[in-house]
């Protein structure tokens, strides 16, 4: 039974997702942002619009016992294809937080958008995420110096999917 779900993000999540964008531990491997809560306020209004425009989907991760756990998005939509990432679990998250979360966005993306590839980067030392996305089936297609790039099919997470079929029992996101 999962033990995590996706919602949408709102401006009153801003608190929060600075304090993870802010934290050194946890932007070692993210584009910086400005520590200022009013920046970060008209960034998630902005996202809205995108978001309403089917252009972005940003997530909080949570779960009945700890409440918010971190974020995840998805964007980057071209044709049957999409990007994740701004993917970060505050220090603590317990271990099944990252594969629960990673499942709800392709289940997300592969099974409510429908789509059937995901291309991402992930940032060259981040060794845990690169590790992990190997692990889930996702292939290297490629590298430059700062990002080693993947693709993952539909395919791929069918395979994935089947190993962690006891997580299924119950929605994976809510509000969307």
């Amino acid at each position: 039974m999962a033990h995590v779900w996706l919602r949408l993000v709102d401006e009153h999540d801003a608190d929060f997702i600075l304090s993870l964008r802010t934290d050194v531990e946890k932007n070692r491997y993210m584009s910086l942002v400005d520590n200022d809560l009013k920046l970060q306020r008209k960034w998630l209004s902005e996202y809205k619009l995108r978001e309403n425009d089917k252009k972005e989907y940003y997530f909080i991760i949570e779960s009945s016992d700890m409440g918010a756990l971190g974020t995840v998005r998805v964007y980057d939509f071209a044709g049957s294809s999409f990007s994740w990432g701004s993917w970060v679990l505050k220090s603590g998250a317990p271990r099944y937080a990252a594969i629960e979360s990673a499942l709800a966005v392709y289940e997300f993306s592969f099974g409510f958008l429908k789509l059937e590839r995901s291309c991402f980067e992930v940032r060259k030392g981040n060794e845990r995420v690169i590790e992990f996305h190997k692990r889930s089936g996702a292939r290297v297609s490629g590298e430059d110096d700062m990002n080693v790039y993947f693709n993952y099919e539909l395919k791929d997470y069918a395979k994935f999917k089947a190993r962690y079929n006891k997580f299924f029992q119950s929605p994976f996101f809510r509000d969307v």
